[in-house]
């Protein structure tokens, strides 16, 4: 008696959850809809697609594509490496790609390049989402990292279209809040045919807010799948000959770096130059008003520099300082090692993955909360490491330069296993098994 009557309080829980959730996305939709209607009625691209009145591509009879879901722009990275990966291994699969963020709009469609639709995610709610997937007839859905939409994964459900979770994370304080929907959670991640997660910890978390033990892969993350950056050697010879420093000269670049750590980067260089005569200086700042400041410690230090905007110069400087955006990701192709800002200050560090795609070791300080997950690839692959502060990063430069000390480079090594290999290979193995294909049969 107690069991049924336990049972029944969770049926109860779910239905109350659920059907809460739907009468407060009906009132969203409704109490928003004059205003979203005639946004899409004047032409906005956004609002039409997120009504659900997008292109119509159900008539392609020949192939039914897999919808793939990413929020924002860096979920779209990992949204290419997982679609190229499913491509690789099935030719004939086309995709449908939707995002959340315009920023995460323009990233798929220059993806895109025009051979496969991106638009806008449908609103989470019935209407919506019944006209795009009627127009979309996909053949499966994977949705990238933490993207939990309760209808969307019910009307998927419905129509027997499989469902993927890919790449997924939960943090400790999402994981929380999503605890508080425990029992309306469950019936959505029954409609998951797998959850392919980054971590242990994601792993835990997804069951603590309703996942089934058997749904749940670990995979690692799908973002360090990424290739090397591709740069032209053109550009890398272009870069090389317009910066004031000879042939052979070695080169040091410290990339987003924050005010403090400007002026340790400076008094490091002014430090170890004296031993390695051939050493220049690449410093590149996060924040371009911080450039004046920073040319007023190297005269301060007696380094002779060159801001970026004044070259070419016929004058050789040991240092560039660089005022210029979006040139920071070629320079790391140019340069012999990194240090990565943010990391010796209280920030969290920023992108410690740049300077390793470009084939260099990077190096970052102890504060990487914002980059947890990267700094521990970089680690355990030897790609780089951390350095507990100016000291520590002296002695590790001076290693490297001195040949003592060695790293690997992305791209070369072919030891490192393809998490989104692995993760494309499930789920075709998945959609075979339940005869899902994305050909259709048409004799």
């Amino acid at each position: 008696m107690r069991g049924k009557q336990t049972g029944r309080r969770c049926h109860l829980g779910v239905y109350k959850v659920l059907i809460i959730y739907k009468i407060f996305t009906l009132i969203v939709y409704y109490c928003t809809l004059p205003y979203t209607f005639w946004a899409h009625i004047f032409g906005s691209r956004k609002w039409k697609d997120r009504l659900g009145y997008i292109r119509d591509i159900s008539n392609n009879k020949d192939k039914k594509p897999i919808w793939i879901h990413a929020s924002s722009m860096g979920e779209v990275k990992v949204l290419s490496i997982l679609a190229n990966h499913l491509k690789k291994q099935d030719k004939r699969m086309i995709f449908y790609i939707t995002v959340m963020t315009e920023t995460g709009y323009q990233r798929a469609s220059s993806f895109a390049k025009g051979k496969m639709p991106v638009s806008f995610m449908p609103l989470d709610y019935a209407a919506p989402l019944r006209r795009f997937l009627e127009r979309v007839k996909p053949s499966a859905a994977i949705f990238i990292e933490t993207e939990i939409w309760p209808n969307a994964a019910l009307e998927l459900a419905r129509r027997e279209i499989p469902l993927f979770l890919a790449n997924g994370r939960l943090s400790d304080k999402a994981g929380k809040r999503y605890r508080l929907f425990k029992s309306g959670l469950k019936k959505v991640f029954a409609c998951y045919k797998q959850l392919f997660v980054q971590s242990e910890q994601d792993r835990a978390r997804y069951l603590a807010i309703g996942a089934k033990e058997d749904q749940i892969q670990v995979m690692g993350s799908l973002k360090f799948d990424a290739p090397m950056e591709p740069i032209l050697p053109a550009r890398k010879k272009q870069l090389r000959e317009l910066l004031p420093f000879a042939d052979g000269d070695r080169i040091f670049i410290a990339g987003s770096t924050r005010e403090k750590e400007n002026e340790i980067i400076l008094n490091i260089f002014k430090k170890i130059n004296s031993d390695f005569a051939n050493l220049r200086l690449i410093l590149a700042p996060r924040h371009l008003d911080k450039i004046d400041e920073i040319c007023s410690k190297a005269d301060a230090f007696g380094l002779p520099y060159i801001k970026f905007s004044q070259l070419p110069s016929l004058n050789k400087k040991p240092v560039v300082i660089v005022d210029k955006m979006g040139i920071l990701n070629d320079l790391y192709h140019i340069s012999d090692i990194a240090f990565v800002g943010g990391t010796l200050v209280e920030i969290g560090g920023h992108n410690i993955l740049e300077p390793v795609w470009a084939g260099i070791p990077a190096f970052f300080g102890k504060s990487t909360f914002n980059v947890t997950d990267s700094a521990e690839y970089v680690m355990e692959n030897n790609y780089g490491g951390v350095v507990k502060d100016e000291d520590d990063l002296i002695f590790t430069l001076r290693e490297f330069l001195f040949g003592k000390k060695h790293f690997r480079k992305k791209g070369i090594n072919s030891d490192e296993p393809s998490r989104a290999s692995h993760t494309a290979k499930l789920i075709l193995e998945h959609l075979r098994n339940n005869g899902k294909d994305m050909v259709e049969d048409n004799r």
